[in-house]
């Protein structure tokens, strides 16, 4: 049979147009109209972020309180009038004080391992079945265990007159440790937003994408109204004991509306961005007749080998030879991620400015924590914008520098102050501050592939999870022992543990720099390429992933690179 053959409006024949096939790793990109929408899990993060916000103030704030109440019942002479001395607790001439600081301290090191243990055993599960199934079944999972982590602290606030605190905040804790924590809830979602701005991570451009940048601000602006929330809500003691304790169960009711929200929009509206299946997990195949040998199934693990071989899946992104020293720099900048919040623990903060000379009351804790909030989320838009404006190479590295260097300084100017305003000085510190979370969330997935993102912002999360242990430990038992010397010591060791960080990220700096060089006249070269096709028809996919030399992998056998 032969083929009919096509004119065009003045009777001339079309030719066929040559067309390039598009390698699987783009399959996603032809149907970006369909599953690259501009508003995916955004709203998740503003929702979650929302609620950590008001936690983050107001369990710190609810457990004080509760236990200072729990505590005074149990001493014979405050009995009858706990409350009151727990609303003034500040001029009480007693114990007390130490007594509710020193609980609250020591009892957040043994919370902090019931709720780490887990989430780092199930964490690096979660991470892997996200890379090999897709990232909403996992996000719905770890939300479903946040639901659940606020409804016991709800119950937590209507019953702790009569019921000890700590039970429902550690069995709360482990629940959510074995939901992935909320290591795997943000480890999921900013996987998805990645993938959704995967080919805006070109080679030998260090601009932090819009879209990652946009998410920081969404989290951001999600943190500030929750605090904000805390803020309207809270009454000082001194003025009603009923309304003060009525605005805990209030923050703790809204905290567990707005997860039960989140896990309700993630159900209906989300979208999968990664489609392993489809992909094949092979992102070097690009010739339609090459032929493939079918690779036999290894056998079906089972038990602790099966667990094991999770765990290397995960952590084996970091043991990828990679060229330069790449590989070396994404180690340590997680080890330097690991210091950074290992210094990091408002909790300890509230303590610190509940004693004289400062005596905060609950309403000036969370104007200060809204006041360091809004200024945070300024300079997480403003850093990143002005950084455009300039051509230096590695610019989320130089972001991270500058917020490293404000972090180290806030600690230290906490550690010597001695009046109020002094604390509130430091929040000038959180407009650069502010730029850390969108530069590391560009900076550490440029050195790593598509189908590698996951795992590496899962080994961020556990990262992230486990260092609050260690911080309880170390800064914790620094302020027990120091209380009644110098209780702003723990600030000043934190600020050195900053500053090493800060040195270390300018030795990164320099390191790569080579490695962007390369990646930069690359990326110029392909696009002299692209300009000077004799191909007329044929257009690159814009959307295209193209490769880094940092996110290459390197053959151990023979040396040289090939793409993962």
């Amino acid at each position: 049979m032969i083929p009919l053959r096509q004119l065009d409006n003045d009777g001339r024949e079309l030719k066929p147009r040559k067309v390039r096939r598009r390698p699987t790793l783009y399959a996603l990109n032809e149907n970006k109209g369909i599953w690259c929408c501009p508003v995916n899990v955004e709203p998740i993060l503003f929702l979650v972020m929302c609620g950590f916000g008001l936690s983050a103030t107001n369990n710190s704030l609810f457990t004080y309180w509760a236990r200072c109440v729990q505590i005074a019942q149990d001493h014979k002479e405050l009995t009858h009038n706990a409350t009151y001395t727990c609303a003034s607790i500040t001029s009480y001439n007693g114990t007390l004080q130490d007594d509710v600081e020193k609980d609250i301290a020591n009892t957040k090191i043994y919370l902090q391992i019931i709720g780490t243990i887990p989430t780092l055993i199930v964490s690096p599960l979660i991470g892997n079945w996200s890379d090999r199934n897709g990232r909403k079944a996992p996000l719905l999972f770890s939300l479903f265990g946040l639901v659940l982590n606020n409804f016991l602290f709800l119950c937590a606030t209507l019953s702790y007159e009569t019921i000890n605190v700590y039970y429902w905040f550690f069995v709360s804790e482990l629940l959510m440790g074995m939901f992935g924590g909320g290591a795997a809830t943000f480890s999921t979602s900013l996987a998805i937003v990645t993938d959704d701005c995967r080919h805006k991570l070109k080679p030998g451009s260090s601009t932090i994408p819009f879209r990652v940048g946009l998410a920081s601000f969404v989290q951001s602006i999600g943190m500030l109204s929750g605090t904000l929330v805390v803020s309207i809500l809270a009454v000082p003691a001194i003025v009603s004991v009923e309304r003060h304790a009525l605005s805990y169960v209030k923050c703790a009711f809204i905290q567990t509306g707005l997860a039960l929200i989140a896990l309700i929009y993630g159900i209906f509206f989300v979208r999968e961005t990664h489609f392993p299946k489809r992909e094949d997990f092979s992102y070097n195949q690009f010739d339609d007749n090459e032929e493939i040998e079918e690779e036999v199934a290894p056998p079906k693990l089972t038990g602790i080998r099966q667990f094991t071989t999770y765990l290397e899946s995960v952590f084996g992104v970091l043991t990828v030879r990679r060229p330069g020293w790449t590989r070396l720099c994404l180690c340590v900048s997680l080890a330097f991620v690991f210091i950074e919040f290992l210094s990091f623990d408002p909790a300890l903060l509230l303590l610190l400015v509940k004693r004289l000379p400062f005596a905060w009351n609950d309403k000036l804790f969370s104007y200060f924590t809204l006041t360091r909030t809004v200024l945070s989320s300024f300079g997480m838009v403003l850093c990143p914008i002005l950084l455009t404006f300039s051509s230096w190479l590695g610019k989320d590295s130089l972001l991270i520098i500058g917020a490293l260097a404000s972090s180290a300084a806030t600690s230290f100017l906490t550690a010597f102050a001695t009046r109020t305003e002094h604390i509130f000085y430091t929040c000038a510190f959180g407009i650069i501050m502010g730029g850390m979370q969108p530069a590391y969330r560009s900076f550490l997935p440029r050195m790593v592939a598509k189908e590698e993102t996951a795992r590496l912002l899962t080994s961020v999360s556990i990262i992230i999870s486990f260092s609050p242990i260690l911080s309880s430990l170390i800064f914790n038992n620094i302020f027990n022992a120091t209380l009644t010397w110098w209780p702003g010591f723990a600030f000043f060791v934190s600020g050195c543990f900053q500053s090493t960080v800060f040195i270390g990220q300018i030795i990164i700096h320099m390191l790569m720099r080579p490695q962007w060089k390369l990646d930069k006249q690359l990326r110029a070269r392909r696009q002299d390429e692209t300009d000077s096709r004799d191909e007329t028809d044929f257009r690159p996919v814009a959307d295209a992933e193209q490769r880094s030399i940092s996110n290459t992998a390197v053959d151990s056998d023979s040396g040289s690179r090939r793409e993962i």
